[in-house]
């Protein structure tokens, strides 16, 4: 049978314990992008999000290298990807979040918390905008400092891919079985309210 991107979306949809912002509700991290491009203007919404993003003692200490389909740079992040994140050639831009360890005020023990919140409110925007986004953690660390020319105290820590959707209907069926699972989460408070 086959399966239909409505049908993953609507699979992806959670099981709230209460009413959540749709923003929130209606995100995930599919695996099958169309090539649409990101629009520069939406890029710009993207990232200004991330700009106004807290962070401890206001320090900021994130930095993203950001790289449109069929750029140079987007062919060389790929190179970088694990084989398993094959699928996000297809994305409309890839990102490098990267954090500084240190900066005018000695080391950050907070950057790397910092920088994921940065990069969760850039995903929000990319949700609210109509676009979807995939964090990974699987690429090679060295390799993408060396060609991306990174120097420290900045670390690169993730690669977020950001697009629309995709058709599913005509998706490698390796990629349909991995997102055509129900999404589980597990308790978090540690006693009742």
């Amino acid at each position: 049978m086959q399966i239909t991107t409505k049908q993953i979306i609507d699979l992806k949809k959670p099981k709230l314990k209460t009413d959540v912002i749709d923003v929130l509700k209606n995100r995930f991290s599919p695996r099958v992008f169309s090539e649409e491009e990101v629009k520069n203007e939406d890029l710009i919404k993207i990232f200004e999000a991330a700009r106004w993003t807290p962070s401890s003692s206001n320090r900021q200490p994130w930095f993203f290298y950001i790289a449109k389909n069929s750029s140079i740079d987007f062919e060389k992040i790929l190179r970088c990807l694990n084989e398993s994140n094959y699928w996000a050639k297809q994305a409309g831009c890839l990102v490098v979040g990267c954090y500084f360890g240190e900066d005018q005020m000695g080391k950050n023990n907070y950057a790397q918390y910092d920088l994921g919140q940065a990069v969760m409110s850039l995903i929000i925007q990319a949700q609210s905008l109509g676009y979807y986004s995939h964090q990974m953690g699987g690429f090679n660390k060295n390799m993408i400092k060396e060609i991306l020319a990174i120097k420290s105290p900045v670390f690169p820590w993730v690669v977020i891919a950001i697009g629309k959707i995709g058709n599913y209907s005509k998706a490698d069926q390796i990629l349909i079985d991995k997102d055509n699972k129900e999404r589980k989460r597990k308790e978090i408070i540690s006693q009742e309210i």
